[in-house]
């Protein structure tokens, strides 16, 4: 029974996430994650979803779950150096990055995510002044 449910709920997430909503999307996939601990795709799908909405330490913490349970997982090292550029740990951005590329990402990419997510932590910047 619990099997189905955190499938189901992993499900409705990414559904959920697909229509734009995000919120709903994270409710989704924490209520999987408590039923199914153990599942490396579920953190990191938490992880993008708290990305989307800008809350970068969540999805920090998401990332590092999804990178404890899958170490080979070259996406969640990129999207938590992403993050780590956003709040300005640059040590912590270049050290994801240089692992990501060791597993398998394109570092030009990541370079390139982590620019654009600084020039809109910029223009948020801007807006607040």
């Amino acid at each position: 029974m619990s099997q189905e449910l955190w499938k189901s709920y992993f499900e409705t997430g990414l559904e959920s996430a697909k229509a734009g909503l995000v919120e709903t999307a994270v409710d989704y996939f924490e209520w999987a994650a408590k039923i199914k601990p153990d599942n490396p795709e579920i953190y990191y799908n938490l992880g993008v979803s708290y990305m989307t909405l800008g809350k970068m330490k969540d999805s920090i913490d998401s990332f590092t779950k999804t990178i404890n349970l899958d170490g080979d997982n070259s996406d969640a090292f990129a999207n938590r150096a992403i993050c780590h550029a956003y709040i300005d740990n640059e040590s912590k951005c270049d050290q994801d990055i240089q692992i990501a590329v060791s597993k398998g990402a394109i570092e030009k990419g990541i370079r390139e995510a982590v620019r654009m997510i600084k020039e809109k932590k910029e223009k948020e910047k801007k807006k607040k002044n």
